[in-house]
């Protein structure tokens, strides 16, 4: 394992680490070193345990509230994903739906040419018996 020198609350400390994680810990150390200077007007006025315990106890509080916006975000991920099993199901429905009146409408319309030869046909009839009167009354 590798070492790193660095400075954390002013004291040079040597840390070892794995290569992967390099990157993280450097990260760590500077978020570390961020706060200290936040809690800077307290030097010399309290320990440096008390300033340590303060920006440990706001470490503690960001993580516990990023695990929280985290179980929130898998919550919301979780109803996102059945409101969209949800929306697929009301989109199979429709898509059913629009093929049964597809198939009406197609019956419909075949039994209105239906309806249209039928009347044809009563015409057709009508006008052969509207002749034949007309030929029974001219004999006449």
């Amino acid at each position: 394992m590798p070492d790193l020198e660095v400075i954390i609350f002013n004291h040079k400390i040597k840390l070892s680490y794995q290569e992967n994680e390099k990157e993280r810990l450097i990260k760590a150390v500077e978020t570390l070193n961020q706060n200290w200077k936040k809690y800077s007007y307290l030097q010399g006025k309290v320990s440096d345990i008390k300033i340590i315990t303060l920006i440990s106890l706001e470490l503690q509080d960001s993580i516990t509230n990023t695990k929280s916006i985290k179980d929130n975000h898998v919550d919301m991920q979780l109803k996102i994903d059945l409101l969209e099993k949800e929306i697929e199901k009301k989109n199979k429905e429709i898509s059913d739906s629009l093929d049964s009146f597809k198939k009406i409408e197609l019956e419909l319309h075949k039994k209105n040419e239906e309806m249209l030869k039928a009347d044809n046909m009563i015409d057709n009839i009508h006008n052969e018996l509207q002749q034949i009167k007309k030929n029974i009354l001219d004999k006449k």
